[in-house]
């Protein structure tokens, strides 16, 4: 554990250096360290942060998350690559998210974009970079390459908690005059969703061709655990 403590704090030290974190936002990583990487303090942690939030008052529904699924040793892996935990709760619809997270896009209430809810809880890993990767590629290619390659697909539903939590931990917005693919879900049968910011920080969703590719445009993805 203490090697992997100083490994997460060299990332800390990083993040403050590029400015991608605050040093009042470093109190939210060092409190309570040792207990990161600690399943049931994980699981903890994000419903409280769902509940404080407001989430049970915009569903009108009690929450109560599934055991975070990842072990120790998958934690302490996630925090020394940059990554961070994300929970997507079963059940949330993607208006719901957005009232959540004070995001909002046509995408949100549009019928032709089809509802990627979750079944379950969807418990993942991802990369804490505020830029995305696999820049150029199309969104058939992001897809079955990920798929290939045992990794969960973002979709809007995933991207909005994803956004919502990179605000909490660091502040700042990610993909900021980038585009990801949101390759879980269609737009109008064909279509494919791409979703990003632009330079005054706010969100917006195309419709796109999913044979498209593009230098600004990238992809996410969602790691699960080993056990899955």
């Amino acid at each position: 554990m203490g090697n992997t403590r100083q490994k997460f704090i060299g990332l800390i030290e990083e993040l403050l250096e590029q400015k991608i974190i605050t040093p009042y936002d470093l109190k939210r990583y060092v409190t309570n360290l040792e207990d990161l990487t600690n399943p049931a303090f994980v699981k903890h942690e994000m419903e409280e942060w769902y509940k404080k939030m407001g989430l049970e008052h915009i569903t009108g529904r009690k929450l109560s998350l599934s055991d975070c699924p990842f072990t120790q040793e998958e934690l302490e892996e996630a925090y020394e690559k940059g990554e961070t935990i994300l929970c997507v709760p079963a059940g949330v619809k993607r208006e719901e998210l957005g009232k959540l997270f004070r995001l909002d896009t046509w995408a949100l209430h549009d019928p032709l974009v089809t509802p990627a809810t979750e079944e379950e809880d969807c418990w993942v890993r991802t990369s804490m970079s505020p830029t995305p990767e696999y820049m150029k590629c199309t969104g058939v290619d992001v897809s079955r390459r990920f798929e290939d390659e045992n990794k969960l697909n973002f979709s809007i539903e995933r991207y909005l908690v994803f956004i919502g939590r990179m605000r909490y931990l660091t502040g700042r917005t990610p993909d900021l005059e980038y585009w990801i693919w949101l390759p879980r879900g269609r737009y109008d049968r064909s279509g494919m969703l791409i979703a990003g910011f632009d330079r005054n920080a706010n969100l917006n969703v195309h419709g796109w061709m999913p044979q498209f590719s593009a230098s600004f445009l990238g992809a996410r993805y969602g790691i699960p655990p080993k056990s899955k």
